[in-house]
């Protein structure tokens, strides 16, 4: 910014040199209008013109009498000479504008009429009644009102003459009297112009002066802050970047300078005006704050910044601040919170998979009778392992909704299956607390489109606070029906109900209705049932009951379809292969899934690999990591004879990626699908391969 100059001397006294000139042009533009009223005298001359025509026309035909008369006593043509001339100017002069009017118009036509007849009937030879006619004297009498109309019509032009050239002259001298007014107070009006613009120029240059100190602080302040900012105007062009943005980006200021944005951020992609992609809408920003945006350096390299926007009001039009963070330290933490995240998820579901799955079997008659001590503890265990296994999932599940990734698998389902299951799931969690678990689901399906396994995880969330909430010998209702053409989940209990303080933020994160007398929780089982629900286009809410208590209910869209049951089949137990490093997932699955399939053991790719040599399973239970790389690699592999695919279930404690999850029959997840869910799937998916096959 170029400090400002104070004002010119000599360009206020090159103004003042002007006025004359100034003056000089007015007075040019008088004689101008001067020059207009000569024309109106000139006006006044036509006038005078047209009189003397009327004369001259008197003339004529007077010429035109004289040599008529002359012919009728003499009988020589000679005498009618000057009779065709004086009839053709007569003709002339009264085509004139203004020299004849409509009463002279008429005389002269009779006059000549009169003229014309006496000479035709001398011509015919009747000399005598051509001068009878001529003695009558009506010719005459036409002649004499001819004059009067003429003098007459000449005395009102003359009249006419003089008054415009009368308001010609007053006209002239009032104009000069007024050009000298106006140039007088025009010269006093500058003066005092001049006089006034001198101090606002200097006013001016004190304000100027002014902005330019401020300007400079300004530009220092924008010089030496540590956050990189760049400011665009209205069309997405950098107008300026301050030095820590250089470098930052690693351009030079000028480098920058007129580039669209796009050149070193993406931040507006699409069509349309910049303004319109950024969100920038009647002087207001849809985001102030945008993160981990990549930000382009000349080196080719990107840069993960965050970027936080303000609006910059100038006259030219709203231009937008940009400021750059760097966040390439916080994507590198993410990146280790992901990493660490992952490593939870596989080594500890995996083993805490196989501890419930083995107690599940424990105490569901897997083994011998157990004593009662001996039950107990496995139900301590059991309980402590499934609430371990919930805080896990919750964790994954709210990292997922961060970044995206929770991924619904929605088929048709029947909502009274997972009630039942929820309600399996959640008896030895019921009966360590004294609470009666009641499924009073009807006896009609509940059709929904919905992912079960999720589903389930919001049924059981509900029940399992229910049950907390539940004083000893209380019962707790899961029912799932039809209302109001919806289907819905109602979850009932009658404990104390939920605290008023946390009623409006219930649903949100690391927020627990518990009260302080019960077990504590993450909070983060609410906020995942509600996505969940959401995502399944439902609702989720709670009510007090009469009575006491707390209804949550959760209700989504009706499938108006029947959903198709299994087939009975009396063939022979299928072949599964199930591929899995950990032994005791293994040792679990095949207890679980005795009666219902003959399970093939893989510990690795290449033992798998070795197992399908001798034929193809009817079904593939692949985990995703195991010691030679990753189980679904295995399944192009897995064809029958008649070369089909063979039905591929991933069974493991990672995320499974949306591509890999659409190609594969069913996703499980060790630790939220206990084993009596993988029992239910691994049937549901054999019987419909038979049914096929048949």
């Amino acid at each position: 910014m170029a400090r400002p100059r104070p004002p010119s001397r000599r360009r206020f006294l090159l103004a003042a040199a002007l006025v004359p000139l100034l003056m000089a042009a007015l007075i040019a533009w008088t004689d101008g209008e001067y020059a207009r009223s000569l024309r109106l005298q000139a006006a006044a001359t036509r006038s005078f013109d047209r009189e003397r025509a009327q004369v001259m026309l008197l003339s004529a035909m007077k010429d035109a009498e004289t040599a008529q008369r002359g012919y009728l006593l003499t009988g020589d043509p000679a005498f009618l000479q000057p009779y065709a001339p004086a009839r053709r100017l007569a003709s002339r002069l009264r085509a004139v504008e203004g020299v004849a009017a409509p009463e002279v118009a008429a005389l002269i036509d009779n006059k000549f009429a009169e003229l014309d007849h006496t000479l035709a009937l001398f011509r015919a030879g009747q000399h005598a009644a051509a001068r009878d006619a001529v003695t009558d004297g009506e010719g005459r009498r036409v002649m004499d009102r001819l004059r009067v109309a003429l003098a007459r019509a000449g005395t009102s032009e003359r009249a006419l003459t003089a008054e415009r050239r009368a308001a010609f002259a007053r006209q002239r001298s009032e104009l000069r009297l007024l050009l000298l007014a106006t140039a007088t107070v025009l010269t006093l009006a500058l003066a005092a112009t001049l006089r006034s613009l001198w101090r606002s120029r200097y006013q001016a240059y004190d304000a100027a002066l002014d902005a330019y100190e401020k300007g400079e602080r300004n530009a220092a302040i924008l010089r030496g802050t540590n956050d990189a900012l760049l400011i665009l105007n209205p069309s997405g062009t950098i107008e300026m970047i301050n030095a820590a943005a250089s470098v930052l980006l690693g351009y030079a200021p000028e480098e920058l300078e007129r580039r669209d944005v796009a050149t070193v951020l993406r931040i507006a992609e699409g069509s349309g005006a910049f303004h319109q992609r950024i969100g920038f809408h009647d002087g207001r920003l849809d985001h102030h704050l945008l993160t981990d945006r990549a930000a382009r350096h000349r080196d080719g390299s990107e840069r993960h910044v965050d970027v936080a926007i303000g609006v910059m009001r100038v006259p030219s039009g709203d231009h937008l601040i940009l400021s750059l963070r760097d966040a390439s330290e916080r994507a590198r933490v993410e990146r280790a919170k992901d990493e660490l995240i992952s490593t939870i998820g596989h080594e500890l579901r995996t083993p805490l998979t196989s501890v419930v799955g083995s107690l599940a079997l424990l105490r569901g008659g897997g083994g011998a009778a157990l004593p009662t001590r001996a039950a107990r503890l496995v139900d301590i265990a059991d309980n402590n392992a499934r609430r371990l296994i919930r805080l896990i999932n919750d964790l994954l599940d709210i990292d997922r909704i961060e970044s995206g990734q929770l991924a619904m698998a929605r088929v048709p389902i029947d909502l009274r299956d997972v009630a039942a299951q929820a309600a399996l799931d959640s008896d030895g969690l019921a009966r360590s607390r004294g609470v009666e678990l009641v499924d009073a689901s009807v006896a009609l399906p509940v059709a929904v489109e919905g992912d079960a396994g999720r589903l389930l995880q919001v049924v059981t969330n509900l029940v399992s606070n229910a049950i907390h909430a539940s004083p000893a010998g209380a019962a707790v209702t899961v029912a799932a029906r039809v209302q109001e053409g919806r289907a819905l989940i109602a979850v009932e209990d009658r404990g104390g109900g939920v605290p008023a303080a946390v009623r409006p933020r219930l649903f949100e994160r690391y927020e627990s209705g518990r009260a302080a007398t019960h077990a504590p929780a993450s909070g983060l089982g609410l906020a995942i049932s509600r996505e969940i629900v959401r995502r399944h286009d439902g609702a989720i809410w709670f009510e007090d009951r009469a009575g006491g208590g707390t209804r949550f209910a959760f209700a989504l869209p009706l499938l108006e379809a029947d959903i198709p049951a299994a087939p009975a089949s009396e063939a022979p137990l299928p072949l599964l292969l199930h591929l899995d490093d950990d032994p005791d997932v293994r040792a679990t699955v095949a207890v679980a899934l005795a009666g219902v399939a003959r399970v093939l053991p893989a510990v690795s790719l290449a033992m798998a690999r070795a197992l399908l040599r001798d034929g193809a399973p009817d079904l593939a239970l692949l985990d995703m990591q195991v010691v030679d790389g990753h189980g679904p690699e295995l399944a192009p592999e897995l064809v029958d004879a008649s070369g089909a695919r063979v039905p591929v279930v991933i069974y493991s404690g990672q995320a499974v990626p949306p591509a890999l999850a659409a190609r594969a029959a069913a996703v499980l997840t060790k630790g939220r699908h206990g084993l009596p869910e993988l029992v239910a799937t691994v049937r549901r998916l054999l019987a419909r391969r038979t049914l096929v096959d048949a």
